[in-house]
């Protein structure tokens, strides 16, 4: 019996390291590889109705920053940048986060920045702006999650 139970401990050891290994996907690299290079960050100026929730562009930058820095993966000069877009209308709010980098077209032989990764959602925030930069504190978690899974290897963890 103790064979048996150590085979299956064995066995579902081995089973989770492949699928580890496996759930790293060409996809996944060419959505957020870049040998683990710090990003810059690009902040979209806020509607007019921001201001009437008290939500201030300072704000969202010092949310997105901390966390890069954090990660060690926060750079002013880079080729890669995250872009976060935040708007208010009414009742309404709208984020998207992108992650852009740059990419070349065998075909054309031209260069240019491309959007490999997005969250985005919409909601409304109940006059709360501390409800807005929780969901982009977020969606910014979810980016570094799958970044730092990504880039594992080169960043050294």
């Amino acid at each position: 019996m103790r064979i048996v139970l150590s085979l299956l401990v064995a066995l579902s050891c081995a089973f989770s390291l492949s699928t580890q290994a496996a759930e790293l996907s060409s996809w996944d690299r060419f959505k957020l590889w870049n040998d683990c290079e710090p990003m810059q960050l690009v902040v979209e100026k806020l509607s007019a109705d921001a201001s009437d929730i008290g939500l201030e562009r300072e704000a969202l930058e010092i949310s997105v920053r901390s966390r890069l820095r954090a990660a060690r993966i926060y750079g002013l000069e880079s080729k890669f940048y995250l872009h976060l877009i935040v708007s208010i209308v009414g009742r309404a709010f709208s984020i998207e986060i992108t992650y852009n980098k740059v990419l070349h077209d065998i075909a054309s032989a031209e260069t240019g920045y491309a959007i490999t990764w997005v969250r985005s959602g919409t909601g409304t925030h109940g006059q709360d702006s501390s409800y807005v930069i929780s969901l982009v504190s977020q969606y910014t978690d979810e980016f570094i999650d799958e970044y730092l899974r990504v880039n594992d290897a080169a960043c050294g963890r």
